[in-house]
């Protein structure tokens, strides 16, 4: 009976304690549960209704001021992807922290903004500068107070604003002036010239077979050397010798900062933050006592060892006349260095991959190669080696596989009216990532459909032939035909015009192949760089030096994959999604010696 009783009492308490905490649920759980009801109810009315008056539709959340935060900066790709499932082609508005963020589909939606003039890059390179590349509130202040606009000609009511602090103008103006012609020529002839000579003296390679244990870690720290003594010049490794390994811990830690991570969260990413730019500050301050960067005598001077490119010589003016402190200055140049390396040598790296896991590949890329190299001059022809077509058909496709870049703009302009008519404020954060367009399975060309119904070359694999068309493979080319026939195995599936398609290509088929970039349908799609005026303006240098570091490296050296099972499964690492170009999610280990005369290539 005593037990009886105890286990009775003991029964009545559970129940009343399970009653309490379920009611405690019930408290906790119902706001949350009513206030994404009504976020879900509001948006999906706003955009079947066709209210576009008004702003576009908010994504529904459970958490009142948190909104989309955390499935925003810790599943981005994930979210967005489910987020654009829903809303298609319509632009939704995300809350994350106290901001409002406007998010533009890919298609028509991104190449109308795109196509604007009345938008301006400011919010994000502020938010940029700000929390990525450490810059001082006294230095951000001189991009706050500029609401001129970048163009030449400044907006209303900014027409008296001294033209020295037109930051945004003038430094669109320096980057378009000195990433092109003459000094363009100029930065990809020294970025040859230093990789080249570099690749020829690592004590890393030696004529017999060598294991390397990370191939993107070898081409990574090979053209970042490179890259940085044809942009600052050849003494900031001498100033900084492990400028290098702190660049990439610094990279590494991207989204850390732009997450606004608080510092006593994560002190080993902010300490290498402020070595990375005090090595930036320590270069500018030797730089400045070496060469005067307003010496008159240098004015037509496309490079020089202390300061590099003729374009930093401009930028440093610039600094000095908007009334830039040192540190601003040394963050501003860290974003321009992270700018022109953090994105182009992943996707580097990504091409050399595809090509050595393709024997096929690789012999038909060393012939256009070759057609290239002049054995006199010693020298590759850059013109010719960036127009040969299957060249650019594996740089294109590093592009739109390994990139996920985010495109932002604000409206300078009361009432912006996106297409189709919704209204967004002056001045809010409009952004569309290059990756989601760049892998939507209904417009891309997948290949032939296979026996088991799948794509042969599905959008999140690699393809070299993808924005090649071949004039006898109705099948080629980069945009999905709407005639499903000709993707099919069958020759007997295939319209009775269109001759079989090779299922291999050959050096003759790539010489009439046919490019297939800049086309209306593309402009949404595919935008890696960009688009509308504010593209990238370092994207021709970019293609230049990936285009050439394949080059030199196939020409210097013979590679092989040692484990080329784990290396076809290597996929991109979206742990840093979406700060540019992705690395693979593995090392990619190789044995590699110098090519030898005796060894054609």
């Amino acid at each position: 009976m005593a037990l009886e009783s105890l286990l009775g009492s003991g029964l009545s308490w559970l129940s009343w304690w399970d009653g309490r905490l379920t009611a405690a649920t019930a408290i906790v759980l119902l706001p949350l549960v009513l206030t994404y009801a009504l976020t879900y109810l509001k948006a999906s009315w706003i955009r079947n209704a066709g209210n576009k008056s008004a702003e576009p539709p908010q994504v529904p959340y459970a958490v009142p001021i948190v909104g989309n935060t955390l499935q925003f900066a810790y599943d981005t790709e994930g979210f967005l992807t489910r987020t654009l499932r829903r809303f298609k082609d319509v632009p939704f508005t995300l809350k994350v922290g106290l901001e409002k963020m406007y998010y533009i589909p890919y298609g028509e939606p991104v190449q109308a903004m795109f196509k604007h003039r009345d938008l301006s890059s400011k919010p994000i390179i502020i938010v940029a500068m700000r929390d990525q590349f450490g810059m001082p509130p006294e230095d951000l202040a001189i991009f706050e107070r500029d609401g001129s606009g970048g163009n030449p000609k400044p907006l209303p009511g900014w027409e008296h604003m001294p033209p020295e602090h037109r930051i945004f103008h003038n430094q669109h103006r320096d980057l378009h002036n000195f990433l092109n012609g003459a000094s363009l020529d100029g930065m990809t002839t020294r970025f040859i010239a230093t990789y080249t000579a570099r690749l020829r003296t690592t004590p890393l390679v030696g004529d017999e077979w060598t294991e390397l244990p990370d191939l993107f870690g070898f081409l990574r720290n090979e053209m970042f050397h490179a890259a940085c003594t044809a942009l600052v010049g050849e003494r900031i490794f001498e100033l900084c010798p492990d400028f290098a390994a702190q660049f990439w811990d610094f990279d590494r830690h991207a989204i850390t900062y732009l997450r606004r991570t608080p510092r006593w969260m994560a002190p080993q990413a902010y300490a290498i933050r402020d070595k990375v730019l005090a090595s930036v500050k320590r270069w500018r301050a030797y730089a400045r006592e070496q060469v005067d960067p307003a010496d008159p005598a240098l004015a037509d001077v496309e490079y020089e060892p202390v300061w590099g490119a003729r374009l930093l010589r401009a930028r440093a003016r610039m600094f000095d006349d908007a009334g830039a402190s040192p540190d601003g200055a040394a963050s501003m140049d860290l974003g321009l260095l992270w700018a022109a390396n953090a994105n182009v040598i992943p996707a580097t790296g990504w091409a050399l991959l595809n090509v050595l896991l393709d024997r096929d590949l690789t012999e038909r890329a060393l012939a256009e190669v070759r057609e290239c190299y002049n054995k006199e001059t010693g020298a590759f022809d850059v013109p010719a080696l960036c127009s040969r077509p299957l060249l650019n058909g594996i740089y294109l496709e590093s592009l739109r596989y390994s990139v996920a870049t985010t495109s932002a703009r604000n409206p300078v302009t009361p009432d912006f009216e996106l297409l189709g008519g919704w209204k967004v404020p002056r001045d809010a954060l409009m952004l569309s990532i290059s990756w989601f367009g760049a892998r939507d399975r209904d417009f891309w060309n997948t290949g032939r459909v296979l026996p088991n119904g799948k794509p042969e070359h599905p959008v999140d694999s690699f393809w070299a032939e993808r924005f090649l068309e071949y004039p006898d493979d109705l099948a080629s080319g980069p945009v999905r035909k709407p005639d499903e026939a000709i993707y099919r195995s069958s020759a007997s599936q295939k319209p009775a015009s269109q001759k079989p398609a090779q299922q291999r290509k050959t050096p003759q088929d790539d010489k009439r192949a046919k490019i297939v970039n800049h086309t209306a349908a593309l402009q949404g799609y595919f935008f890696p760089y960009g688009g509308g005026p504010r593209i990238c303006p370092g994207r021709h240098f970019a293609k230049q030096e990936m285009m050439a570091a394949v080059a030199v490296i196939l020409r210097e050296f013979e590679i092989e994959l040692t484990d080329p099972v784990s290396t076809r499964n290597a996929k991109p690492d979206l742990s840093s999604f979406p700060t540019g170009a992705t690395t693979p999610d593995r090392k990619i280990p190789v044995r590699i010696r110098r090519r030898q005369v005796n060894r054609p290539w």
